[in-house]
């Protein structure tokens, strides 16, 4: 900007008016001043622009840290979009938001979705191979209730971080969450199973009752034809699973009949409904080491078969038995001296050309090791397997062991086989047919009683019963006529006795001590009689002796009491001092001219 410059005051002063000069041949006008160029001083600025500075630098920053800390975007695909929300749906890792659902669309095959997920920086490391994720919701199951919390908060999803080193971007979702996550304390073993029962994903795992771990998987071996059952304990009771642990099947109610009768067990109201697996350690088992995780055992149907003595290998056998065969079954147990030793593989007929009969065909499963430390035999079992086990039975058969049906249970009529030693049976040997032994056998101790009884049956059949009643009525036909003559005659002289020893009595009744003991004796006399008269009228019959004979010895005895009575009646009339001095003494007897 060009301002002219102040004229100073002198000039001022002695500036006289006058016309103005006329301007030069340039165009300026030479009255004037020259101009002088003056920098102006650059403009402040205003504080009206110090908000939108302020919203640039805020906005900057805001920027940076969305950056800082935003970690990587993964995809995850699900089979259904239930309880996913774009914006809303957060992604927890021990129950700590990591991340949120951008969003959620289909695939390309309209089969799956694919969940795009914004994980936060801080959780990076969660996106790597073995990660595993899940939509949590509210779930009951076998194992129980869980995802209650999402009916307020909504789903959400679920991770299980990995342990691997390596990246990804994309996962497969589960349908549901595993039953052990990484981290958890705890160990998981294998159960070899023939069957599964109602045992399931969850299913609780006992010992003494109480719960100490769960089933978390189970797989099918077509190779071996068994079932792979996955169990996971928990850390406190890890030291309970040792080598010698025995696991069974403890699903629903065990109702078992059978040849040892009716037996009922069952666990808690979880296991009932469930299923559920107990194991617990035999009585003899030694203290050792807890068990390895992953450790194989075996999973058997019921307690007394899981703690029953180590079986070790099977040695198939045959028996053959005369008779019926009903009430014995498939599994039922072959007994030996009251240890079970095996068990009854199949039941089935077999024709003897020879006999032209259907004997019944037994085939058993043996396990020797049952039969305890036999001297010699471990070592030979060890070197030459089943041979030492064959060689052991022929000696035993040798010394009379046999094999005999016997009944388990009179109420179910259940039959089981017997192994016992028969000194005196016939001579038999342990024979091979087709690879299979077959040991020698005797009639079952019912089939014998069935012998004896009709044995019993066929004599009495040949007993004359009809002549023994005819005979049996005439004789009592005497008996009575004879009882009807004699009786009149025996009341008749017991009624004399009795007025005899009313008479003696009188008398003694003004005598000593002496004579009350003489009447005593009397009166036992007079019950006797009449005790013996009692007998005749009932018609009590003496096996010992015929009819006849007995009455007449009745008899005899009441009149010798009656006349005892009458000499002792007799004797006290005529010598009453007789009770105080004695018997007087008889009067000898006149010389006939015998020998003396």
């Amino acid at each position: 900007m060009v301002e002219p410059a102040p004229a100073s005051a002198a000039e001022a002063a002695n500036a006289t008016p006058g016309p103005a000069p006329a301007p030069d041949s340039a165009g300026a006008d030479p009255a004037l001043p020259e101009p002088r160029i003056v920098r102006s001083r650059r403009a402040r600025l205003s504080l009206v622009w110090l908000v939108p500075l302020l919203a640039v630098l805020i906005g900057a920053g805001l920027v940076v840290r969305h950056f800082l800390q935003t970690g990587p975007r993964i995809e995850i695909e699900f089979s259904t979009a239930e309880g996913l929300e774009p914006g809303k749906t957060e992604v927890r890792y021990k129950e700590v938001v990591i991340g949120r659902v951008r969003t959620v669309t289909l695939r390309d095959d309209l089969q799956h979705v694919i969940a795009e997920v914004q994980l936060d920086r801080s959780a990076a490391r969660v996106a790597v191979q073995d990660t595993t994720f899940w939509v949590v919701r509210p779930r009951i199951g076998i194992g129980g209730v869980s995802g209650l919390a999402t009916l307020l908060s909504g789903a959400y999803i679920g991770v299980d971080a990995g342990a691997s080193e390596d990246s990804r971007t994309t996962f497969v979702g589960l349908d549901a969450a595993p039953h052990v996550l990484r981290g958890e304390p705890g160990a998981t073993f294998i159960l070899r199973a023939a069957d599964l029962g109602s045992l399931d994903v969850g299913s609780p795992v006992y010992y003494r009752r109480t719960r100490v771990g769960r089933v978390v998987g189970y797989t099918l071996d077509a190779a071996a034809d068994e079932l792979s059952v996955s169990l996971f304990i928990e850390a406190p009771y890890l030291r309970l699973v040792t080598p010698q642990t025995r696991f069974w099947n403890a699903s629903g109610v065990d109702l078992t009949l059978d040849a040892n009768g009716l037996s009922v067990n069952t666990q808690s109201v979880a296991a009932v409904l469930a299923g559920g697996v107990t194991f617990e350690q035999p009585a003899d088992a030694p203290h050792t080491a807890p068990a390895a995780a992953g450790s194989q055992f075996r999973l058997f149907s019921d307690r007394q078969s899981a703690l029953a003595p180590p079986r070790g290998p099977a040695l198939p056998v045959r028996m053959v038995f005369d008779g019926s065969s009903r009430g014995l079954s498939v599994g039922a147990p072959i007994d030996f001296l009251g240890v079970q030793i095996g068990k009854v593989r199949g039941v089935s007929l077999q024709y003897d050309a020879r006999r032209q009969r259907f004997p019944v065909q037994v085939l058993a499963d043996l396990y020797p090791l049952r039969l305890g430390a036999v001297p010699g035999a471990p070592a030979k079992r060890a070197a030459d397997g089943a041979g030492a086990d064959q060689a052991l039975l022929r000696r035993l058969v040798a010394s009379g062991l046999r094999a005999q049906l016997r009944s388990g249970n009179l109420l179910t009529g259940q039959l089981y086989v017997a192994m016992d030693f028969y000194p005196k049976a016939a001579p038999a040997q342990l024979e091979v047919r087709d690879g299979v032994l077959t040991l020698p056998s005797v009639p079952g101790a019912l089939s014998e009683l069935q012998s004896q009884v009709a044995q019993i049956v066929e004599k009495l059949s040949k007993m004359p019963f009809d002549e023994i009643g005819r005979n049996l009525a005439d004789t009592l036909r005497q008996t009575d006529a004879t009882l009807k003559a004699l009786t009149p005659d025996a009341k008749k002289t017991l009624v004399e006795a009795q007025h005899t020893l009313a008479a003696a009595q009188q008398m003694l009744q003004q005598l000593g001590p002496e004579a009350q003991q003489s009447m005593v004796e009397l009166r036992r006399a007079v019950a006797s009689a009449q005790a013996a008269l009692e007998r005749l009228d009932r018609n009590v019959l003496d096996d010992a002796a015929p009819l006849p004979r007995r009455v007449d010895q009745a008899l005899s005895e009441v009149q010798r009491a009656a006349q005892s009575l009458r000499l002792l009646a007799e004797t006290l009339q005529r010598n009453p001092e007789s009770l105080l001095r004695g018997k007087p003494a008889d009067p000898a007897l006149p010389d006939r001219g015998g020998s003396p």
